[in-house]
């Protein structure tokens, strides 16, 4: 009896419960509901006029006209920019915050047009309030980031899309002028404080910018009184998932620099202006790395008028002088080839004729494009430094030799086996990949040599399967005899010529994926490649594996070919086979000699002399 009333109390008490949270529901439901029909009611409200007005109620997407106006009126229709309208998580509540909207394109009156008191729509500076921005702003320096625009791209918003308004014509939004890069990227500027930056960014990140930039400016002259912002601009973006900081740079157009107000540390300034290298210290140095990366403001922001005139001199001149060095000399340090370069004067000498024609900012980009290319050649070459890069093969590293006797033995080991075809292949590579960096020119020049290597041993490869293959179908040639040594070597030359014609396919494949790109995307790739434990002496392995498994797939079928014609042969015959097989033997050896292919004497020397001066140190001896 207790157990049944007990049930029962918490059953009644289960029921309440249930009863409250559904009541509470309702009512937030209900609260829900009216501020929605609020809302639509605000947005579809007519329009108010005065009692001259003649004007029936307006349709919110179409003009109604019932007079002798012509006085056109339409919605406040959201300006037509990729602008994101959702606000971050730092802006202030819907309850607290009035609903933002964009000004409206504005419809010039005509000249019969009545007097009318129509509202403004609200300016982009009243929409957020200034307490839903952070009281403290962080400021970030920054380089010229490349992906910010061309990578993580917004997607177009589908679930929005409203009309065309009447006698829409013109597009404001307040002091942000949208800008449309040739590439068809938009960015936005504002003239009034000379300040860039990316299109994609919502009402709230309007705000944001607004502000940045004026203490920006504000700390730029409290900490230098002199600071003319005359032909200085600044660049301000948004840091990811963080609503208090932004990033900068200011760009002096005079000097052709970017500058910070703050200090760029040392290991962000390695990776996003000097790109990874070592040692850059000396000002002249970093004026070239920052010097490249205004080149790529200006070709990513081509508001600014440039001194064409005097730009494309410099340009030509740079352009003749690489062109003269490519044609005179083999390790020429031009990013461009011969070809390029022939297009690139071309194209000069264009501009030049259309010189005084600045409307456009096509020629900027260009020109731009061009200045970035051959500053950064300078950078990555130390220009004007004692220990200037003159050749494109030469190194101004030290070079760093680490020696282990095991490691060496079977490094050493590998190249016999291999026929010391990667050696070959790694002083190729090291001849295009200096100190992580790539000459476009050279990498196009080493990606063919490759090419025609691979095409050349596919085809030997499938004349000796042929061959190997026929072989086993000669009459004296017994199959069923698995232990028969020609059988066995045979099988193994087919092994290898398979062997070597599946990676010659593989390799070809790869080389026409990567082989066509531009040095910036061959640098990742290479970057990738040898960034293992191996490093380039891996690559160069991987490169020289066809020609070793096709000459061993040629040695193998020589043997079996020499066990059969010895094992039943007349002496006569004999004689005469191995008389000729010393004397090819004998040429083949004097070629690797006097090609100095062969170099295991030298290493073995090296090796040896190394592991003697290794033993003396670590015993004491000097």
């Amino acid at each position: 009896m207790m157990n049944t009333t007990l049930i029962q109390k918490l059953l009644k008490r289960l029921v309440q419960v249930l009863a409250t949270l559904a009541t509470s529901s309702a009512r937030r439901l209900l609260i829900l509901v009216s501020c929605f029909r609020h809302f639509v009611a605000k947005v579809h409200v007519p329009i108010s006029h005065d009692t001259n007005s003649k004007f029936s109620t307006v349709d919110p997407r179409r003009t109604v006209l019932t007079g002798t106006s012509s006085l056109a009126q339409y919605s406040q229709s959201i300006l037509p920019l990729p602008l994101h309208t959702t606000p971050l998580s730092a802006a202030s509540s819907v309850a607290s915050t009035p609903p933002y909207t964009m000004p409206v394109p504005s419809v010039p009156q005509l000249a019969n047009s009545p007097q009318t008191h129509t509202p403004l729509p609200p300016a982009v500076g009243n929409a957020i309030s200034p307490n839903s921005l952070p009281i403290t702003l962080h400021f970030l320096p920054s380089a010229v980031d490349h992906k910010s625009r061309y990578e993580n791209r917004p997607p177009v918003d589908t679930s929005d899309s409203i009309g065309i308004p009447a006698f829409m014509r013109s597009f404001p939004n307040h002091e942000w002028q949208p800008c449309i890069h040739p590439e068809g990227a938009l960015y936005l500027y504002n003239g009034r404080k000379r300040t860039f930056t990316e299109g994609h960014i919502n009402e709230y990140l309007f705000h944001l910018m607004d502000r940045c930039a004026d203490e920006l400016y504000d700390l730029a002259r409290t900490q230098s009184p002199n600071f003319d912002a005359g032909d200085i601009e600044l660049v301000v973006q948004v840091v990811p998932n963080q609503t208090d900081s932004c990033q900068y740079y200011f760009v002096d157009h005079e000097t052709r620099t970017l500058f910070w107000l703050h200090v760029y540390d040392q290991a962000t300034a390695t990776e996003a202006v000097f790109d990874g290298f070592q040692g850059v210290s000396d000002p002249s140095h970093i004026r070239y790395a920052l010097e490249s990366q205004y080149w790529m403001h200006c070709e990513r922001y081509p508001k600014h008028e440039l001194n064409r005139v005097k730009l494309l001199k410099e340009l030509r001149e740079v352009v003749v002088h690489a062109s003269a060095e490519i044609i005179t000399s083999d390790a020429s340090l031009s990013p461009f080839g011969a070809d390029e370069l022939s297009k690139i004067l071309e194209l000069v000498n264009h501009l030049q004729e259309n010189v005084q024609e600045t409307d456009f900012p096509h020629s900027a980009c260009v020109i731009a494009r061009f200045m970035h290319y051959f500053c950064k050649a300078k950078y990555y070459n130390f220009c004007g430094l004692p220990c200037a890069r003159l050749d494109a093969d030469k190194s101004v590293y030290d070079e760093i030799t680490s020696f282990h006797p095991l490691i060496s033995s079977l490094s050493l080991a590998l190249d016999a086996i291999l026929f010391w075809a990667p050696q070959a292949h790694l002083n190729d590579l090291r001849r295009v990949w200096v100190d992580r960096c790539i000459n476009s020119p050279r990498w196009k020049d080493y990606n063919a040599k490759l090419m025609a290597e691979w095409t050349g041993i596919t085809i030997y490869s499938t004349v000796m399967l042929a061959v190997d293959l026929s072989f086993l179908a000669v009459p004296n040639v017994n199959i069923s005899t698995s232990e028969s040594v020609g059988i066995i070597t045979i099988y193994l030359s087919i092994i290898s010529i398979t062997g070597s014609l599946v990676v010659s396919v593989l390799l070809v494949r790869q080389n026409q994926r990567y082989g066509c790109e531009s040095a910036d995307k061959a640098g990742d790739f290479l970057y990738s490649m040898t960034d293992t434990f191996f490093g380039d002496k891996g690559l160069a392995t991987i490169n020289s594996l066809p020609y070793a498994m096709l000459m061993w797939g040629m040695i193998y079928f020589s043997i079996a070919l020499l066990y059969n014609v010895f094992k039943s042969t007349t002496t006569a015959m004999l004689a005469s086979v191995i008389s000729v097989c010393v004397v090819v033997t004998m040429f083949i050896l004097w070629f690797i000699w006097a090609a100095r292919e062969l170099h295991i004497f030298k290493r073995l020397i090296e090796l040896i002399l190394s592991t003697r001066r290794r033993v003396l140190a670590h015993i004491g001896v000097p």
